[in-house]
């Protein structure tokens, strides 16, 4: 009976990392594609593009950030019940 806990908590994480990668890749990508699209349209080749993939970067880290930060939270509320 203590695996089934333990098996859904190790793919609560596994899930929530694959989606921060995801997260991170999506933004740049997000980010790449607008700057293309604006540079096309405003005929400012490459600096949106290169503005928008910076914007798209920064997007992404504050998200990797903020989701080391809830886990960490997550283990220290984890040690703290198990003393």
């Amino acid at each position: 009976m203590s695996e089934k806990p333990k098996f859904k908590k190790v793919f609560s994480q596994i899930s929530r990392y694959s989606t921060v990668g995801l997260e991170l890749g999506f933004s740049v990508a997000i980010g790449v594609t607008a700057g293309y699209y604006c540079d096309r349209w405003l005929g400012t080749t490459p600096w949106m593009t290169i503005f928008l993939l910076l914007c798209g970067v920064a997007a992404g880290f504050k998200r990797v950030y903020l989701a080391l930060k809830s886990l960490e939270r997550e283990q220290e509320e984890e040690d703290a019940a198990n003393q």
